[in-house]
């Protein structure tokens, strides 16, 4: 691979110089048609830039021939960017026309997630004209409107999107998820990406994965120079957000320095019982040595403190309404959570640009993050489940706590520390009955990307890549505080009769204390290589891009705590190996300047997360028999329309993943029995398809509307196969085979699967605009249990048929709960200022007008469920029924800033 590597850059570097020409065109505001004085103009992936005179007339001088993209960026008007093919004639690009749009201005808006999801969503083709002024207007739509309401576009797991820095991957390992809270609160350093990729869209800098790309590069160069300063308040995860931003641009020198910092707080968030603590810190500093080489160095990162609400059964709603809380209680007067939620993972990178050509340019970084993240909890040996929402405390399991809820009797309602203190404080040898611990996750990341991209001739652009990452993990619970106690008994209160209990049975009967290791401990090594290439062809009316991809990865256990009911928790596993590949295909044909159809296509595999290898990791180096990469089969054909007035695009696409794993945890009523369980679902078919329809239109100089609809269907494709990881098959390695669970043609309970928007927004000359918007959600469904829809399910534990079992009581249990429908009513307005070099701006977005606080925003069936008798028992159904999250109701985020 690197003979081929090295070889095929020398055949670079000896690629034939082409005579060079100019690029010119002017650019003007869509408002008035008045020329734009002073707006800066971007050839990529050159890094040339030049600024509009008086009559908004631009030249770029001494550009060879090849394909580039031009950038045209302004506060207040949307960027924009178009691919533009140069040849050996100068290239008149005509009048540029910025749209109007004060909202590019807004600095990012607030996630209601747990995942600080992406802001900012654009579709990047590789063809002329198919990017213009304004955003992809689906992508947007789904983003801002949709978005704002836990609507996923095509329904994809946030695992299937690809977010980079600089060309290093940031999905986390263990679920290969992206954690967008590394970065939150930096949106000045990731407002404009370099590209964005919807879909299966190549990439100029990597294969891709069916939710699209995301590339960011941290060059201060490459960014807004000046000082931005903001301030926002909100009623959502957070109450208040100040930001610092400071970019000095390249000096004479070839130097440019940026920072950026911010922080976001509540003392309490719109729920009760939550706080938002949170700071992130941006420094770059560039420095462009000469004409071929430059070096970026990045250092970033994101600490912060958050707790978290927790999900109930409609029984707990109906009595505490949808605001209600289990996770904290008060404390001395003032409320205390147990869930809280701690992250500090920076990261350092250097990167070093070399344009060995007019046509060719290497991109380079070497990576490293660490830190540490870990989520807290309330802990209990020989004492009772202190959760205000243990199935003992409901009125449906006990009908005397009925006066106690509908009173809101706090000391029931909510956790009771005072009573936590008491017993741990009556303790005569000072050992804890509760402690509070959290399960930490502390990863040592390094990496290296390497990212070619060279213009073979006028007709053909090469991209190709190699990536290297190594991520080692320490996976362990800490005893965080003993709350009054003076120590803790690192021993399981649930051993059979005859069993040490011993968590780590080298250090038997041991005494924790706080900041010890508790329960689990263990290590994982996870190392990934991949090779990928790609090469786009324009061949008169058609553009074909062709792509590939090879990697392997090495997955292995180590396990630090000798568990006493497992043979296979102590020392190293057997490593797990995965060679992956594939390849895509992408065509676009050109009907004219302004109509395309363009398809895409693909087929490849992903390799298993660490998770997947290892469901029962804190315990054992069990893992699934026959594991195996995700297999991912994907395509789409689409009809473009980019008119002056009007944008839109009609699609239609279809999916299919198989192979996939999915583990749930919880304790089951099985076979007459209750067992804490991992339920593991090991060859997993999903399929995924629709249609997406956008229209983008200028309807007036002043009013714009935007239409887009969603109308997908996701389901279970096969029946596969289940598996329980549990203690109580410690005997039998582990875990046990459960038979097939008939999940095929159920929904996956992943997003909204249709979703309607239709927005009109008025900007006015003088700078100030409204917009309303109303979005639709339907056909949203809540997560299935695998095990009810299993043979085992209508039997006992002797294998025997229930006798209560019917055809019609069965088809009534395993029927799939569906939301209601739902309509959300957005809107937002706002104001910008110049005063000479100075901007100044306020705007405010308010998302459910209407206080809609009946919205489902995910649910599922609890585990507990696991055999059809309990599952007739009304009181039991209403004890276990299904758990559920809800809208928060109306919500806003005002924002005021100034940048000069």
């Amino acid at each position: 691979m690197i003979r081929i590597w090295l070889t095929f850059v020398v055949l670079l570097l000896t690629t034939q110089i082409f005579s060079q020409t100019k690029v010119t065109g002017t650019v003007k505001s869509s408002m008035d048609e008045k020329p734009m004085y002073n707006i800066n103009v971007l050839l990529n992936p050159t890094n040339v830039s030049v600024t509009t005179d008086r009559l908004g007339f631009f030249q770029l001088s001494d550009v060879a021939p090849g394909d580039y993209t031009i950038e045209v960026n302004q506060m207040g008007y949307d960027s924009f960017v178009q691919k533009i093919t140069v040849g050996e004639e100068p290239l008149e690009l005509g009048d540029i026309l910025l749209s109007y749009n004060p909202q590019s201005m807004n600095l990012g808006v607030i996630s209601l997630s747990d995942e600080e999801l992406s802001s900012d969503e654009s579709s990047s083709q590789s063809s002329v004209g198919l990017l213009s002024a304004s955003k992809d207007v689906f992508a947007q739509a789904a983003a801002y409107e949709l978005g704002a309401y836990w609507f996923r576009t095509r329904g994809y797991d946030n695992k299937y999107s690809d977010v980079m820095f600089n060309g290093v991957r940031m999905n986390k390992v263990d679920n290969d998820r992206v954690d967008f809270g590394n970065w939150g609160g930096l949106n000045d350093v990731t407002r404009y990406p370099a590209e964005v990729t919807y879909g299966l869209e190549p990439s100029d800098y990597t294969f891709g994965d069916l939710g699209g790309v995301m590339y960011i590069d941290t060059r201060p160069s490459t960014m807004r120079t000046g000082t931005s300063l903001s301030y926002s308040l909100a009623n959502r995860s957070y109450r208040q957000r100040v930001m610092a931003t400071h970019n000095t641009g390249l000096n004479k020198n070839g130097w440019g320095f940026m920072a950026s910092g911010s922080r976001r707080w509540a003392n309490e968030g719109r729920i009760d019982g939550t706080f938002y603590d949170a700071w992130a810190y941006y420094l770059g500093a560039e420095k462009k040595i000469n004409d071929q080489h430059t070096l970026n160095l990045t250092v970033m990162g994101a600490p912060y403190r958050r707790s978290t609400n927790s999900p109930a059964t409609q029984e707990i709603y109906d009595l505490m309404g949808t605001g209600y809380n289990a996770y904290w209680g008060y404390q001395n007067g003032e409320k205390r959570s147990e869930r809280i939620k701690k992250n500090h993972e920076p990261m350092g990178q250097l990167t070093h640009h070399w344009d060995f050509s007019e046509n060719s340019k290497l991109t380079s970084t070497i990576s490293y993050q660490t830190g540490k993240n870990g989520g807290s909890r309330l802990d209990w040996y020989k004492g009772n489940n202190p959760s205000p929402i243990y199935y003992r405390r409901m009125p449906s399991f006990d009908d005397s706590s009925l006066a106690a809820w509908q009173n809101n009797d706090t000391s029931f309602t909510q956790i009771n520390w005072q009573d936590i203190y008491t017993a741990n404080l009556n303790q005569a040898d000072g050992h804890g009955v509760y402690a509070l611990v959290s399960d930490v996750n502390e990863d040592d990341i390094l990496a290296f990307s390497s990212t070619l991209r060279s213009q073979l001739n006028d007709k053909t652009t090469l991209f190709a890549g190699v990536n290297y990452k190594s991520t080692n993990s320490e996976i362990y619970r800490e005893l965080d505080d003993l709350l009054g106690a003076q120590f803790y008994w690192d021993i399981d209160d649930y051993a059979d009769p005859g069993q040490s209990g011993n968590y780590d049975e080298s250090n038997p009967n041991r005494k924790a204390y706080e900041g010890d290791r508790i329960q689990y401990n263990y290590e994982t090594t996870h190392d990934v290589m991949d090779a990928w290439a790609s090469a786009n062809f324009k061949v008169e009316k058609f553009d074909v891009t062709l792509g590939g991809k090879l990697s392997n990865t090495s997955i292995q256990r180590n396990g630090l705590f000798d568990n006493y009911q497992y043979t296979n928790s102590y020392g190293e596993s057997e490593k797990h190996d995965f060679l992956d590949y594939g390849a895509k295909l992408q065509l676009i044909y050109k009907i004219d300047g302004r109509n395309f159809i363009t398809a895409n296509g693909a087929y490849y595999t992903n390799a298993p997360t660490v998770n997947d290898v290892f469901p029962q990791g804190r315990e054992n180096n069990s893992s699934i028999p026959d594991l195996e990469s995700t297999k991912v089969s994907s395509a789409d054909i689409n009809y473009i329309l980019r008119g002056s007035k009007v944008k839109a695009r009609l699609t239609g696409y279809f999916t299919k993943t198989a192979d996939e794993v999915e583990t749930s945890f919880g304790y089951l009523d099985f076979e007459d029995a209750n067992l804490f369980t991992a339920e593991v679902l090991s060859g997993v078919d999903k399929q995924y398809f629709g249609t997406e329809i956008a229209v983008d239109a200028q309807l007036t100089t002043r009013i714009r509307a935007k239409a887009v609809a969603s109308i997908g269907q996701y389901t279970y494709a096969n029946n596969p196969d289940l598996y329980y990881f549990s203690d109580d098959y410690a005997e039998e390695g582990g875990y046990r085979y459960l038979g097939t669970s008939y999940l095929k043609d159920y929904k996956l309970a992943v997003s909204p699967q249709k979703g309607y928007s239709l927005g009109f927004e008025y900007r006015d000359p003088k700078y100030w605009w409204f917009g309303v918007t109303g979005n639709f959600l339907a056909d949203n469904y809540v997560d299935i249990s695998p095990s009810r829809r299993t043979d085992r399910f209508i039997r006992d534990q002797y294998g025997d048929l229930y006798p209560q079992v019917t055809e019609e009581g069965l088809r009534r249990t395993l029927q799939q709960e569906k939301f209601d429908d739902q309509f959300m009513l957005n809107a937002n307005a706002g104001k910008t200022f110049r005063f000479g070099d100075y901007y100044m701006g306020i705007s405010l977005t308010v998302n459910n007008v209407l206080d809609n606080k009946d919205y489902r925003t995910g649910g599922f069936e609890q585990l507990r469920v696991a055999n059809y008798n309990n599952a007739q028992d009304e009181n039991y159904m209403k004890t276990f029924g299904n758990k559920y999250w809800y809208d928060q109701g109306l919500s806003y985020f005002l924002n005021v800033f100034l940048r000069f």
